[in-house]
């Protein structure tokens, strides 16, 4: 699958939701294969401050192009590496998973989540004259048990 300009990563896979009535993962919006990325956006101010950026998981189904995830990379954010071909992350309550069709995709997926909350968690600043990097932890957690 191609780039676009503001995706980090581009994966197939079935987007499945955590059901804690049954304690289950059931899949999104009936089920079916989603071509799935890891998305820069711009947020826009009205006044002149400088834009800012967030990251959004995106899926749309192949057979339909419905739309059958969207979720913000926020500072509570918790992502799990449980199997090679199933990841999944909690934010806020609700809980998402990805079955991936290849080992390969879910390591591709993996790094893209890796690069998105890298890139929310380095903050630029001037100190002395010089330009310093400062990483900050806002919260967001990496586990594997892989």
């Amino acid at each position: 699958m191609a780039l676009d300009s503001n995706s980090v990563v581009h994966v197939r896979a079935q987007v499945m939701m955590r059901d804690d009535s049954t304690g289950g993962w059931v899949p999104m919006g009936g089920g079916g294969l989603s071509n799935v990325s890891v998305r820069k956006r711009k947020i826009t101010h009205e006044d002149d401050q400088p834009c800012k950026h967030e990251y959004l998981i995106y899926g749309k189904r192949n057979s339909d192009q419905t739309v059958v995830l969207s979720c913000t990379i926020k500072r509570d954010f918790e992502y799990n590496k449980v199997m090679p071909t199933f990841h999944h992350w909690k934010t806020g309550n609700k809980k998402f998973g990805l079955t991936f069709q290849t080992a390969a995709d879910a390591r591709a997926f993996d790094k893209g989540v890796r690069l998105a909350i890298e890139d929310l968690i380095d903050v630029t600043f001037e100190l002395g004259g010089g330009n310093c990097l400062l990483r900050l932890w806002y919260g967001l957690q990496i586990l594997s048990s892989l």
